[in-house]
């Protein structure tokens, strides 16, 4: 089971998904611990920027990077001249 602790050291890690024969980058941005969680190990989010040029819609995918493979449900949450947005939510 993925932890907090797990996250917390990739933040800044790139994570990449395969979309349609195209990988897909997404930076590792953020790790927030949620206080109230009854998730055992407690519970957390994840928040990773993407490409502009790509939307992701709300899905689970296969994210890897050198020290993580995980399937990770995301939800586009914001978009700006940089990119979007995506959280995953642990609880």
């Amino acid at each position: 089971m993925a932890s907090v602790s797990d996250f917390k050291q990739a933040v800044g890690s790139v994570f990449t998904v395969a979309i349609g024969g195209r990988a897909v980058c997404l930076e590792l941005t953020a790790v927030h611990q949620i206080a109230s969680s009854p998730r055992p190990g407690g519970g957390f989010t994840l928040l990773f920027k993407g490409p502009r040029d790509i939307g992701l819609p709300q899905a689970i995918y296969h994210l890897t990077s050198d020290a993580i493979a995980d399937d990770i449900f995301i939800v586009p949450v914001s978009a700006d001249a940089t990119g979007y947005q995506y959280e995953a939510v642990f609880n």
